[in-house]
């Protein structure tokens, strides 16, 4: 900026009078030259620094309807920790899936800006350092930071990528739903899990190990079939206090 100004501030060599035409023409024309190359450098800069200002107001948007994301292995020595640590933290494929599984919930869940969205400004996976009682269990924390418990048996498994995709996809539904501050169905919002995963294609509908969940799953689906956007409005519904005139359910049976 300093050159810039001394250029632009730079006053011209008088001639005299002996000088010839010519080189009165040549002399003006330089400075002309000056002044043109020097503006055209400032422009050229001020472009920049807007294309950077421009750059930087769109990444802390973008940023904004995000949530930032950490991956903590608590298992680190153990085999099925390894195995994590190589297959999904070093490459950063735990956090592509992340990102995936929870774009697909809110497009389902929250699919225009007509409703506002859950606010979700933190996820935390973390590989337990112990078998837990499901693939993967959410945890609620202040300041609307959700962690993801994963158990180490998903590691075992013997389609470990598809698991790991399950069990996430599952934790990212469950993240993402309202539950009416606790006072929702607990079979409902399990039934909602296991259809939005179905969806995903990361699950059969039909799963033995789930029976009661399939089959709520199954009943979602006859609904959202029948009234669409129904999936979404039963998880507005759940945003506060749960009761069963949340939703009318009426339009739905079988």
């Amino acid at each position: 900026m300093e050159e810039e100004h001394y250029l632009l501030f730079q006053p011209l060599i008088p001639t005299t009078t002996t000088t010839v035409a010519a080189a009165v023409t040549t002399t003006t024309g330089s400075h002309k030259f000056k002044f043109v190359s020097s503006n055209a450098r400032i422009f050229v800069r001020l472009l920049f620094i807007i294309f950077i200002g421009t750059l930087s107001i769109w990444a802390n948007h973008e940023a904004s309807k995000g949530f930032t994301i950490a991956i903590i292995n608590e298992a680190a020595e153990s085999p099925s920790g390894k195995r994590f640590s190589l297959f999904y933290l070093s490459n950063g494929k735990a956090t592509r899936i992340l990102l995936s599984t929870s774009t697909f919930v809110e497009n389902l869940l929250y699919p225009d800006n007509a409703h506002p969205k859950k606010q979700v400004n933190h996820v935390t996976l973390r590989l337990s350092s112990r078998n837990l009682t499901h693939p993967a269990l959410v945890e609620s924390r202040n300041n609307h930071e959700y962690v993801i418990h994963l158990s180490p048996s998903v590691m075992e498994e013997t389609n470990f990528n598809q698991a790991m995709l399950t069990a996430l996809q599952r934790g990212m539904a469950r993240l993402w739903l309202w539950d009416g501050h606790g006072s929702a169905p607990p079979g409902l919002i399990n039934g909602m899990v296991e259809y939005i995963t179905s969806l995903a294609g990361s699950r059969p509908v039909l799963d033995s190990g789930r029976a009661k969940e399939s089959a709520v799953a199954r009943f979602l689906n006859y609904c959202e079939r029948q009234k669409p956007g129904f999936i979404g409005q039963l998880n507005r519904g759940m945003e506060h206090e749960w009761h069963d005139q949340t939703v009318d359910l009426q339009t739905c049976h079988y």
